[in-house]
């Protein structure tokens, strides 16, 4: 009888176990090329309605494979990203753009060449969720100004605002746009904060960044377009800039401002 009883307890235990495990989804993981440059998709099947996009844009030094966990380039900082978007019904896109994240032209056609591609292609919704990592925060800023009306929200993970002063501070930066200082200078997101008003935009960076200083950059953007209207939310969090910082990651909130709806875009 008692070997009855403990089997019965087990059998009880296991059943109940499977039935809090929170159900999800099959993921399909797809790497294509597009204009040259290896992309990655991943999204839930079984989704009936239009999928919401999230679409990352990836920092200096890393690509599309940075967040496919399928990969051997793979980094557990970015496969992060891509999992709390996938885990919560969103495609998650991304292409890579080199060098070229720092800003350039050719960075910002690789990003609306991906969006024509998913658009057409797969059953979306037409206003994307930008997560932009570091360097990536002037293609960010760069898409939202050329493109308003395909942007609901952004994210942030200790995004570059100003431009200029990385340039000088940093070998990649300086790399990226060479001796043209006048192109470089023009694009800069400082130039431009108002692009920022029609959508919230959640950051989260480092108090103790010395690549990307919070207060040069984050702590700037949030005064600067807050005072005319806009909606940042920084959050100055431990740590500086390293994909060993998951104090970046604060999941309830990210989820949450994932899952809010996109807001009305103001006329």
């Amino acid at each position: 009888m008692k070997k009855i009883y403990i089997v019965a307890v087990l059998l009880f235990y296991d059943i109940n176990s499977l039935k809090a495990q929170p159900k999800r989804n099959p993921i399909v993981d797809t790497i294509i090329t597009i204009c040259g440059r290896e992309t990655y998709i991943s999204y839930p099947i079984d989704i009936k309605e239009k999928y919401p996009v999230v679409m990352a844009i990836h920092g200096s030094g890393r690509g599309a494979l940075s967040y496919d966990p399928n990969s051997k380039l793979s980094s557990p900082f970015y496969i992060h990203q891509r999992n709390l978007a996938v885990d919560h019904g969103f495609m998650f896109v991304v292409i890579s753009n080199g060098a070229d994240t720092w800003g350039t032209d050719e960075g910002l056609k690789r990003l609306d060449s991906l969006y024509n591609y998913i658009y057409d292609k797969y059953n979306v919704k037409k206003r994307w969720i930008l997560w932009a990592t570091s360097a990536g925060g002037v293609l960010l800023a760069r898409f939202i100004k050329d493109n308003p009306d395909k942007v609901c929200k952004a994210l942030g993970t200790f995004p570059v605002y100003n431009l200029r002063y990385e340039y000088f501070h940093l070998k990649s930066a300086h790399s990226a746009w060479g001796t043209d200082t006048t192109e470089m200078n023009r694009i800069n997101p400082i130039n431009y904060p108002q692009a920022f008003t029609n959508i919230p935009y959640l950051i989260f960076h480092g108090r103790n960044d010395t690549a990307v200083p919070v207060k040069i950059n984050s702590i700037r953007l949030e005064k600067e377009v807050n005072n005319i209207g806009g909606h940042v939310m920084l959050h100055i969090v431990p740590g500086g800039h390293s994909t060993h910082n998951w104090h970046v990651y604060d999941d309830k909130v990210i989820i949450r401002f994932l899952l809010n709806k996109c807001p009305y875009r103001k006329s």
